[in-house]
């Protein structure tokens, strides 16, 4: 029996592995730096390591909006780039930003009206011991408070993240989101503890490690967006 018309050649694999292992590992980072923000503060109290796994929780859903919105119109995206048709990646391109305009929106109005009982759900529904239930709760609030300055940089590395798999260039993303992933250990040993001079801010220096970091994220992949492919600068 001939298997290689069930298997595929070699080549499509080679081809199919290296746009597939950069994007799953750029997704295991992103969720990574969740984590090491939860290890981290649950050095400092049980409350701040749960305010924080629950805000993250919350956070999780915008990001998987985001993913989903991108992915969508990213399809177009490819197909576009295939065809080397400019102009129809700049309408890619622009229907991007409007889903990421539209998801920070909708998200921010959600946290910062209803932030506080989103919150308290987890809290009033989970068998799990997370200490003071009052003080879970504003460490919870303060480390999401932070963290919707930090959506906004996530959602510009996900946009040119996306732009850059569309163009059979998955790497890059990968290599961002490495390096954030050290700038967030680094600064979250900073901020969360109070190294180098820095002051002890437990959770919320743990937000802002991430926020920065996302930030370096995404000022390198506009960087190297606006002068690898100028069609797509912000301007």
């Amino acid at each position: 029996m001939n298997w290689r018309k069930y298997v595929g050649n070699k080549a499509f694999y080679k081809m199919v592995f290296a746009v597939f292992l950069p994007i799953m590992l750029q997704q295991a980072i992103t969720n990574f730096v969740g984590l090491l923000d939860n290890i981290m503060v649950g050095q400092v109290g049980t409350e701040q390591m749960s305010g924080v796994a629950i805000a993250n929780q919350l956070m999780n859903i915008f990001n998987l909006c985001i993913f989903g919105g991108l992915a969508g119109a990213g399809i177009f995206g490819a197909q576009f780039f295939g065809q080397k048709n400019d102009e129809g990646v700049r309408h890619t391109f622009r229907a991007k930003i409007w889903i990421c305009i539209g998801l920070l929106l909708i998200f921010w109005a959600a946290f910062l009206l209803w932030g506080r009982e989103l919150i308290s759900l987890f809290l009033n529904e989970s068998g799990e011991d997370v200490g003071d239930v009052g003080l879970t709760l504003e460490y919870g609030q303060k480390y999401l408070r932070v963290m919707l300055v930090g959506m906004i940089p996530f959602s510009v590395v996900q946009l040119y993240s996306t732009t850059l798999r569309e163009a059979k260039m998955p790497i890059l993303p990968m290599i961002s989101g490495i390096v954030a992933v050290f700038v967030n250990l680094f600064f979250n040993y900073v901020f969360i503890f109070g190294n180098f001079g820095a002051p002890a801010m437990g959770c919320v220096g743990a937000a802002i490690a991430t926020v920065v970091s996302q930030g370096i994220s995404g000022v390198a992949c506009l960087c190297y967006m606006a002068k690898k492919y100028p069609i797509l600068r912000m301007s």
